[in-house]
């Protein structure tokens, strides 16, 4: 973590929302703090963004990366926009002094000289897919059939302490939920079983949201941070 930098943890279906141009690119900052300031700078300022460790940019590479997607949304937007060559990695190795290993969200940011944005190697498919109408036509391939590469972010994806984000593979999985000591499970899906539910070891909490970019998602998150 760059010092100041907004860090981005973004869900699968977001992804494909904002692929297809049916999300802004401030709807996937998810502190009001940091969304504030991103809107009231990122026309003025320089937006860099990076992600772990991309040193050269290909053709095509918006098609099929998160870095690659974002920087194309922002330039789109009339931002100007560039990313960091060689990621994270290299900044760190390079400029330790401004890397932070404990983030503390709580605590509000300097002001930098530029709107950063920072974000793990995530791919727009993944074979954790989340949902069902706003699918892309493969999780192995692209619509024009060229095949996309096979390095998917491995699941679950811890957001907060003690809060993981996961997919349906996760959530019957018991290696998993008790490797990561998960004990709360909360279903966002209208159709898939709570698997140990009657077991007596996890609790549920199942709100059926359907997978489409027209959903309200605003009206179930006060139901999902009470089970929270």
């Amino acid at each position: 973590h760059i010092e100041t930098a907004i860090n981005l943890a973004i869900p699968g279906l977001m992804l494909r929302r904002l692929k297809k141009g049916n999300l802004p690119i401030r709807s996937i900052i998810p502190n009001h703090e940091d969304k504030e300031r991103f809107v009231k700078r990122c026309k003025a300022d320089t937006v860099l963004l990076y992600d772990e460790a991309t040193a050269d940019w290909q053709d095509g590479g918006a098609a099929t990366s998160v870095l690659g997607l974002l920087l194309q949304k922002l330039r789109d937007d009339g931002c100007k926009a560039y990313y960091l060559k060689g990621g994270f990695n290299k900044f760190q190795t390079e400029y330790s002094e401004h890397c932070e290993t404990n983030l503390d969200s709580s605590s509000p940011s300097n002001s930098p000289p530029a709107s950063v944005l920072g974000l793990g190697g995530l791919r727009i498919s993944s074979d954790c897919s989340d949902g069902e109408s706003d699918r892309e036509p493969s999780s192995a391939t692209e619509s024009d059939g060229s095949p996309i590469p096979n390095n998917q972010p491995a699941f679950p994806v811890q957001i907060l302490p003690y809060l993981y984000l996961g997919c349906a593979k996760d959530s019957t999985n018991l290696d998993v939920l008790g490797k990561y000591g998960i004990k709360y499970i909360l279903n966002v899906t209208p159709n898939l079983p709570n698997m140990f539910e009657h077991d007596g070891e996890f609790k549920y909490k199942q709100i059926p949201i359907s997978d489409h970019w027209s959903q309200n998602l605003s009206q179930f998150f006060p139901e999902a941070i009470a089970f929270i």
